[in-house]
């Protein structure tokens, strides 16, 4: 195996969860203990460069991700499952159904990117690469994307915890990634239905910009909007995402 990755539970419905760009697999232990494990069973897999992952190399791209995953779930004997991907595990969720839309039930996108990228003009793209040694540029990009609701100490464990979970090299190719990549022409083929969970005060991902991308570009998707969060829901407001989060797996596995 390329990745580490962790389970919980072995219920009958079968959930991989991919985290963003700025976490690993940890940005989701606050809801990880509202998941009942007679219900679910649910792989919690880090990228390459990241968290249980942090020791293993590679191009840091969508393809690369989502063939890792496939290959975690192909380890632990699932067939069919759903998908739950925040922020650029949200661009990687449409790849995986793309790859394997006979096996993948359905989708939550949340705060995701979009499967057409997120392209920064020439300032905002050298500010975002030198986040990469710079504390307070990241904790600025963190301000942004939870809406410059939160304290300056809330925004230094964010960027603690990013720094403990993930190496440069990951960080800046995957920066690459998320900003150039594009394959929305593609996504309208998926097949899978999916929950697009945005918060209202997302600096970048936000409700808006769902509606301009997600909700165009693929055929069967539903947008809610989680009004006390930014980017960041299962840290922000985690019952809440849970709630909506359980309510649509429970529903698509009926």
């Amino acid at each position: 195996m390329n990745v580490g990755f962790s389970t919980i539970g072995d219920g009958p419905i079968r959930v991989l969860v991919l985290h963003g760009w700025l976490s690993d697999s940890g940005v989701y232990d606050q809801v990880k203990p509202f998941f009942d494990p007679a219900k679910y069973s649910l792989i919690f897999m880090d990228f390459r460069g990241y968290g249980l992952s942090e020791e293993f190399t590679g191009d840091y791209s969508v393809d690369e991700i989502a063939q890792d995953a496939l290959s975690v779930v192909d380890h632990v004997g699932w067939d069919k499952f759903h998908v739950v991907g925040h922020s650029m595990g949200g661009m990687v969720m449409q790849k995986i159904a793309l790859l394997a839309p006979e096996r993948v039930i359905s989708g939550v996108a949340a705060a995701p990117v979009p499967a057409s990228g997120f392209g920064l003009d020439a300032d905002t793209a050298a500010f975002f690469q030198s986040s990469g040694d710079d504390d307070a540029a990241l904790a600025e990009i963190f301000n942004i994307l939870t809406g410059k609701l939160h304290a300056s100490s809330v925004m230094n464990v964010l960027v603690e915890r990013a720094r403990a979970g993930t190496s440069k090299a990951a960080y800046l190719g995957y920066l690459n990634t998320w900003t150039n990549t594009d394959f929305s022409e593609d996504v309208a083929a998926i097949k899978a239905p999916i929950l697009v969970l945005a918060g209202a005060h997302d600096g970048a991902l936000g409700p808006d910009h769902m509606r301009e991308t997600y909700m165009i570009q693929l055929k069967d998707a539903r947008l809610e909007v989680i009004e006390g969060a930014g980017h960041y829901p299962m840290l922000e407001t985690p019952m809440e995402f849970f709630t909506k989060l359980d309510a649509y797996l429970t529903a698509q596995s009926a």
